[in-house]
């Protein structure tokens, strides 16, 4: 039984996919109420968020939201880019 098991694991471990390179070599900037991330190397896709606070409507009630960018591949000259219409809270870079 454990020769099986060990034969099934090496057989396994021969067919299986080389891991993917995440997208690296990644920068991102605040441009007022926008961020805006570039990923120059790397597999998958990447996409910039942000999270914002605005404030209206009666009784000034305060609205929260994350807003997300397009998918995009890394490389030169790409760039994915997320805005709201509030003051930021917090951004960041998501992978996929």
């Amino acid at each position: 039984m454990t020769r099986l098991l060990a034969a099934a694991a090496i057989t396994l471990g021969v067919f299986a996919a080389p891991a993917a390179a995440a997208p690296s070599g990644c920068t991102g900037r605040y441009e007022h109420t926008t961020y805006v991330v570039a990923c120059t190397t790397g597999d998958g896709t990447y996409r910039a968020w942000i999270t914002c606070m605005s404030v209206g409507g009666p009784g000034g009630m305060v609205w929260r939201s994350t807003v997300y960018g397009p998918w995009t591949a890394p490389g030169p000259g790409t760039s994915s880019a997320a805005s709201c219409g509030g003051t930021p809270l917090g951004a960041g870079t998501q992978f996929a």
